[in-house]
């Protein structure tokens, strides 16, 4: 199980403080208009991308192929017109995540080398960068967390299921369901969950509904204060939910 660990609990305070839905001051100025030039794809492609690199479990698997790998986020940072300063943290970020011995058991990496990828403020200054580059325009904030969400639900959750990790599950489900909640009811969201097909509406909108189940009511009379939990078959269909928005995305049909 540590090796499930490894990943989730280095990452979760980065995704609590660049989420849309853990914005940190929801009366901030609102984001400018998107330009012209934003490509949806691109954002949603870098938000699967950059969720994947956070994993461990992917880090070992293209270990051999690391620096092509590595170069298509480089290459939709650029694309994207990411800002400098995001750039030069990836830049800075990815020699130590190189360096970092994948082909070796997780038990046998030096205390330095482990340290290195679970509290890295390298990875912190990266993922924060694209977040806050994100978050410039609606539709860039929008697809680059469904991206981030969609391979987490359709990839990660099955691979934490394989170990018997819950928690892992539960809070990755969490996180996805407290956005896409938002997405699908938040007015700021409206235009851009408007303009989605009808299929990846409703996968959206399920893996919303879920939010519900995971919340603790503070109603002192109420007598199922947890929300009630996921079941089994709320956890296949999130995992489901996230395999129709990547085949979408795959196909070039997340909108109308």
């Amino acid at each position: 199980m540590k090796k499930h660990l490894i990943s989730l609990y280095a990452f979760t305070a980065l995704i609590l403080a660049t989420s849309p839905s853990f914005a940190s001051n929801p009366f901030g100025t609102p984001a400018a208009p998107a330009p012209s030039s934003i490509d949806i794809y691109d954002w949603y492609n870098l938000g699967e991308m950059i969720a994947a690199a956070s994993e461990y479990s992917f880090n070992v698997s293209i270990y051999e192929q690391m620096d092509d790998t590595y170069k298509q986020i480089y290459d939709l940072m650029v694309k994207a017109h990411l800002s400098d300063g995001t750039i030069n943290a990836f830049k800075q970020w990815y020699p130590v995540v190189k360096s970092l011995p994948w082909d070796k058991d997780w038990q046998t990496w030096t205390k330095e080398q482990q340290a290195a990828w679970q509290k890295s403020p390298l990875s912190g200054a990266f993922l924060k960068g694209v977040g806050q580059d994100a978050s410039k325009a609606v539709e860039s904030l929008f697809f680059y967390w469904l991206g981030h969400h969609a391979i987490i639900l359709a990839w990660a959750v099955p691979y934490y299921q394989s170990g018997n990790w819950a928690d892992g599950v539960k809070n990755v489900i969490g996180y996805a369901s407290a956005d896409f909640l938002d997405f699908s009811t938040n007015p700021s969201y409206s235009g851009v969950f408007g303009a989605l097909t009808p299929d990846v509406q409703g996968a959206i909108t399920f893996v919303g509904s879920l939010k519900k189940k995971l919340s603790t009511s503070t109603n002192p009379f109420d007598k199922n204060p947890q929300g009630g939990g996921l079941t089994s078959d709320d956890i296949s269909k999130a995992v489901d939910a996230g395999k129709a928005i990547r085949a979408a995305a795959q196909a070039n049909q997340l909108t109308k």
